[in-house]
């Protein structure tokens, strides 16, 4: 029996920049319809507002990074007691989740990939007009801390009902922007953590396709042309694309499902970093530093009572979630009083003479409001109109409407509702399931009891470098290439395991079969690269980028002619990530691999 089937229970934990939660379900007749399942959540943190189904994505750390509180518990610490860690060299850790990606390329159209593993610089190419990217080393351990708390309360939960870990199946979720690097990282972060690294046991699944699962059995239904409530998610031929607008990026998928009601990709995956937490850095960063006059008051402030600053964005974090498009009132948020002792006389009659005579507060006219908001909706507003273009282009004979999903804890925003509403109304319907803060969170566990997606979009165009015979006239003569034995081949040239755009079954797998060149090989080596074009010949073309490598040892058929020497290389794409296997054709004996993604596109 494989690890996958003998689950008793999924767990899914929903890693957010903002907030992080777990929730669980006993595999059983019972549970085996999702309309009807029933999900446990723990929603009682210590020194929590109110219960709710995730705790906060922050720690407190002492001087020698050793874990002091973490969650709500980790920022009331911070606001009543500041001062004293701080004299301690506590650090307050908060939307750390968001410095696990990579900074933008330079030219994201000419160049997916940028290198990130210094161990890699001088063997792996970058591509052309790329900058080098960087992950923060810190991150990674910050999350591993942060997941192993939730992870310790789950499984408390959990074996006081009498499961074994042994018992469950873990899936975590991640960006739908995320590339296989950045899930690479994440699942050495999942070990770290203490979850199990046996294949089978943790799953990654995408957070606006955990969303989409959610929303199927949310109760949501497509309102009729009479008016009348339709049908729901599930039925044959639904479309529906989810946005999920989290803290840290905005994420969007789009499905259409089949005759069975089974979910197929329509829209190949894209986000961008246009989640709320974006506000709460363009309200300190611009508007603040613009109020204060002066950047080194800033910085004194962030350096010398980051609590009182942290108490000042999240007045702002409450005020945004009432804000409207049509926002007409100014708001007003009170200046702390670790912050008024530090401004000085200069800084408040700047105050005083930008606010209409206000220097305890400071002020948002609705100007300043409009351009906060500015900083993420329009670029969210442009990703939803990439999508619907790409849904329109897949619609074939289906008439039914379009529909567009908002979902996690940013979709509650009126202004945001209302912006998506006012240019998309006439094109898609646009809903709010109901509870879209734990759409993710919820939804994950379905996916980890039954993923519901058939088919996904290739992200990118993948494939392998190998030698294919020589084109005269077509080929360049450097990257001629002839054997001991007299066969002219042609270097670097791209052999397509899938195209950027297509369609794959999630339970697909792509075969090629390859022969050693020389008869001394002993291993072959397969560089794994990726890029935007769809039908690229050589590996070293503008844009295609090494993404890993995979090795097979051939050790056990050398005694064997060349030819007999044959591996099979698999590549799997309808999954969360990319899997990659293979096989000697002699006798049909798997090889170990292992992709190492070493770089981020």
């Amino acid at each position: 029996m494989s690890l996958v089937s003998s689950a008793r229970l999924v767990v899914a934990i929903d890693v957010g920049t903002h907030a992080i939660g777990s929730s669980w379900c006993v595999i059983s007749d019972s549970n085996a319809d999702p309309v009807s399942r029933k999900i446990h959540f723990f929603n009682q943190w210590e020194s929590q507002p109110a219960p709710t189904a995730k705790n906060l994505s922050a720690l407190l750390l002492d001087a020698d990074g050793d874990l002091i509180a973490w969650g709500y518990e980790a920022r009331r610490l911070w606001l009543t007691q500041g001062a004293e860690l701080r004299e301690k060299g506590a650090r307050y850790h908060q939307g750390f989740k968001m410095d696990l990606g990579a900074h933008p390329v330079s030219d994201p159209e000419n160049a997916i990939l940028a290198e990130n593993d210094p161990a890699e610089e001088e063997s792996a190419p970058t591509a052309a007009g790329s900058t080098s990217l960087s992950v923060d080393e810190v991150t990674p351990d910050l999350l591993s801390t942060l997941l192993r708390q939730v992870v310790t309360t789950t499984l408390r939960q959990i074996t006081a009902a009498g499961y074994d870990e042994d018992d469950l199946r873990w899936c975590l979720t991640v960006p739908a922007c995320w590339s296989d690097y950045q899930k690479a990282v994440m699942r050495d972060v999942a070990k770290n953590a203490g979850l199990p690294g046996e294949d089978g046991r943790v799953l990654l699944s995408l957070e606006p396709e955990s969303a989409a699962h959610y929303a199927r059995v949310s109760g949501v239904r497509v309102i009729g042309e009479d008016g009348d409530a339709g049908e729901d998610l599930m039925a044959p031929g639904a479309r529906f694309m989810v946005v999920d607008c989290g803290g840290g990026t905005i994420d969007i998928t789009a499905y259409e499902n089949d005759a069975a009601g089974k979910m197929v990709e329509i829209g190949r995956s894209i986000g961008d970093r246009f989640g709320s937490d974006f506000l709460n850095r363009a309200f300190e960063e611009s508007h603040l530093a613009e109020c204060l006059g002066d950047t080194d008051i800033l910085d004194e402030i962030r350096d010398s009572c980051p609590e009182a600053l942290l108490n000042l964005i999240d007045q702002w974090e409450r005020a945004k979630l009432h804000v409207t498009l049509d926002q007409e009132d100014s708001i007003n948020l009170l200046i702390p009083s670790a912050i008024d002792r530090r401004i000085g006389a200069a800084a408040r009659k700047r105050l005083a003479r930008r606010q209409n005579k206000v220097n305890d507060a400071i002020v948002l006219t609705p100007a300043d409001i409009h351009a906060l908001f500015d900083t993420v909706v329009p670029g969210t507003l442009d990703l939803i109109d990439t999508q619907l273009r790409a849904m329109a282009a897949t619609r074939g004979e289906n008439t039914k409407p379009d529909v567009i999903l908002l979902v996690g804890g940013f979709s509650s925003s009126p202004y945001l509702q209302q912006a998506v509403k006012e240019r998309f109304g006439d094109r898609a319907l646009v809903m709010v399931p109901p509870n879209p803060d734990i759409a993710v969170l919820f939804g994950a566990t379905h996916f980890c009891y039954d993923p519901q997606t058939r088919a996904r979009r290739s992200r990118f165009t993948y494939g392998t470098e190998v030698n294919k015979p020589f084109k005269e006239g077509v080929d360049p003569e450097d990257k001629r290439y002839v054997t001991t034995y007299g066969l002219v081949t042609c270097r670097d040239r791209f052999s397509v395991f899938a195209r950027a755009g297509e369609s794959i079954a999630t339970d697909a797998e792509v075969m090629h079969g390859y022969v050693p060149l020389e008869d001394d090989v002993d291993a072959m080596e397969f560089d794994i690269f990726a890029t935007n074009d769809a039908d690229p010949r050589y590996v070293t073309d503008p844009g295609c980028d090494l993404i890993g490598t995979v090795r097979v040892d051939l050790a056990s058929v050398m005694r064997f002619p060349r030819r007999e020497r044959a591996v099979r290389i698999f590549m799997k794409f309808g999954e969360t990530e990319i899997k990659v296997r293979a096989e000697l054709v002699h006798g049909g004996q798997s090889v170990a691999t292992e992709v190492r993604f070493h770089s981020n596109y």
